[in-house]
């Protein structure tokens, strides 16, 4: 069974009866909710853990969230006395948390600094782990917006994933290129699966517009609207979406907002979720962000899939991670492939 460790003011607390852990590359900010009934094991009393309280998250020793704690959820009745406590990484006030700044606009500057910029109040770091683009021409803070709310725009306009670190702070990605040695098959280590395949988000045509900054000494073809247009061949019928892009972007940067939506919504439109016993694998925990070869038919799924967030379950069920999976094409600025075949749910 995992060590799960939560440290809140140099005390470390175990003996975890329920446990739930999610990470992904979806989500900004890793959550977590444990149970403990009766008395934490080898303790005579029950130290006091308070809401807001610092903490750090640790399984088998490795820390995998870094921020605070959100709730506390007491509970008893005449046949037991339970005490769940609910947290998330420091990126969760990013999420919370309105958007302010000095100016609220930007010239001239590029997705990191404006990033740093909005972060930097709640003491959150951001690094970049790939090119952050061109620097915007202008970018500006709208009322009444989050923190997050701000940022994911902005990372849209660039093509990019914004997702917290262990240590609770911000970085700038993209899906990864890292593979998991460990396959997932099934009649082997997939306990259960399921999928949902739907054409619900997806378009033929993605058409981004925006609009460029003019000037009294430009021309009115100068002037015009900007626009982009991306191609998903797996939609066979006319289903155009239009796009206004939310700050002022040149025709590179709507290119790369089209090119993103239409990636982002293949990735969404078939998402399976794996549930295996234990939460690691020869290598490691199961991470989000890796690549994985997946062998399951009776998901129509014989390739090899990114993983967008694991889920780490202990309970009534035993130990399980539940892995959750979309095509590795998601996430990257790269025109939507041809359809592997008609027959083929995944395309």
């Amino acid at each position: 069974m995992p060590d799960v460790i939560l440290t809140v003011n140099g005390q470390r607390y175990g003996g975890w009866t329920e446990v739930e852990i999610r990470r992904g590359i979806e989500q900004v900010s890793g959550t977590f909710e444990l149970t403990v009934t009766e008395r934490w094991a080898g303790q005579d009393q029950m130290w006091p853990i308070r809401q807001g309280e610092e903490c750090t998250l640790t399984v088998d020793g490795a820390v995998l969230i870094s921020g605070y704690v959100d709730e506390i959820l007491p509970f008893f009745d005449d046949q037991e006395h339970s005490v769940t406590v609910v947290g998330r990484d420091k990126t969760g006030d990013l999420v919370d948390c309105s958007a302010i700044a000095k100016t609220g606009e930007w010239k001239g500057r590029t997705l990191l600094q404006v990033a740093r910029d909005i972060a930097a109040p709640f003491g959150i770091k951001v690094t970049a782990e790939v090119p952050v683009g061109a620097p915007f021409k202008t970018a500006a803070l709208q009322e009444g917006e989050s923190a997050f709310e701000a940022l994911e725009r902005a990372a849209r306009m660039r093509g990019v994933l914004l997702i917290s670190d262990a240590q609770g702070d911000l970085v700038i990605t993209r899906a990864g290129r890292e593979r998991v040695g460990t396959a997932l098959v099934q009649g082997q280590n997939i306990l259960s699966g399921r999928a949902t395949f739907s054409l619900r988000d997806r378009f033929s045509t993605y058409i981004c517009k925006g609009q460029d900054l003019g000037s009294d000494w430009s021309t009115p073809e100068q002037n015009a609207q900007p626009k982009a247009e991306a191609k998903d061949a797996g939609v066979s019928r006319y289903r155009p979406l239009l796009i206004v892009a939310e700050d002022v972007a040149d025709a590179k940067g709507l290119k790369d907002r089209a090119l993103w939506e239409a990636a982002v919504r293949l990735g969404r439109s078939a998402r399976p979720a794996i549930t295996v016993q234990g939460w690691s694998h020869e290598g490691g925990l199961w991470l989000p962000n890796r690549l994985v070869p997946v062998d399951c038919p009776y998901l129509y799924l014989a390739r090899e899939m990114l993983i967008v967030a694991v889920s780490y379950r202990l309970g009534d069920q035993g130990t399980t991670a539940e892995i959750e999976l979309c095509r590795p094409e998601a996430f990257e600025l790269l025109p939507v492939p041809e359809p592997a075949s008609e027959e083929s749910l995944w395309n």
